[in-house]
């Protein structure tokens, strides 16, 4: 399948940053992609479309995240990556006659730890959509706190580059749903919460939340 007009052209060489504009694909899903990006600024989304025309958030991908790992069997793209805003990405490698992606050592140890953070990351996911509705947004914020950690930010307070809406379909609830969960750990004291500013007052308690050990915690899905 040809990329679309929106698709924005391929890098040209190693090195180079492309700069998306919020809403921009890199790719969607059945495009052929060659190669491996990395995050270099901003952050992406990819999702998927369901049958019935829902959308299916399957991640973030924020500064120094790897994206197109998982196209490199066939080549072609299993879900869409889209720019939430101005965003960057850096190519890593290309395929060469033989179908093998030319890595070096360093980007090759970059695809192993992205792998294993992908094998991780997907068991939270799953452990996540079985538990109440408080534990899910709990381990979800927890879960971005460490990923700001390992990025040299702050733990305790950062900003959520993605909407209600999006953090909502990748969490497996509705937005009002996440709105009034914010809105009882505000209450709680375990949060402050301004818009997308969050900053965790009370990390224990939130991972008390997490762990399911909140008198929320088994509110319906529906929301």
């Amino acid at each position: 399948m040809g990329h679309r007009p929106d698709t924005p052209p391929r890098p040209a060489s190693h090195g180079y940053n492309h700069i998306l504009r919020r809403g921009e694909h890199l790719f969607r899903t059945g495009d052929q992609v060659d190669r491996v990006y990395r995050v270099v600024g901003g952050i992406f989304k990819s999702y998927f479309i369901h049958e019935d025309g829902d959308e299916q958030v399957i991640g973030f991908h924020l500064p120094g995240d790897l994206i197109g790992c998982d196209c490199l069997a066939d080549e072609l793209a299993a879900f869409s990556v889209v720019a939430l805003d101005t965003s960057s990405v850096q190519r890593l490698s290309h395929h060469e006659g033989n179908g093998v992606p030319g890595l070096d050592q360093n980007q090759q140890k970059m695809m192993l730890s992205w792998m294993q953070e992908e094998i991780l990351r997907l068991a939270r996911l799953l452990h996540m959509e079985r538990g109440g509705t408080d534990p899910r947004l709990a381990r979800f914020l927890l879960d971005f706190s460490e990923a700001q950690r390992r990025r040299g930010f702050s733990a305790r307070e950062f900003h959520l580059p993605m909407g209600r809406r999006d953090l909502a379909r990748y969490i497996g609830l509705a937005p009002e749903t996440v709105s009034r969960i914010f809105s009882r750990l505000r209450a709680r004291g375990v949060l402050a919460v301004a818009n997308n500013h969050v900053r965790i007052l009370d990390h224990a308690a939130l991972e008390q939340v997490a762990r399911g050990h909140s008198d929320n915690s088994a509110t319906p899905l529906a929301g």
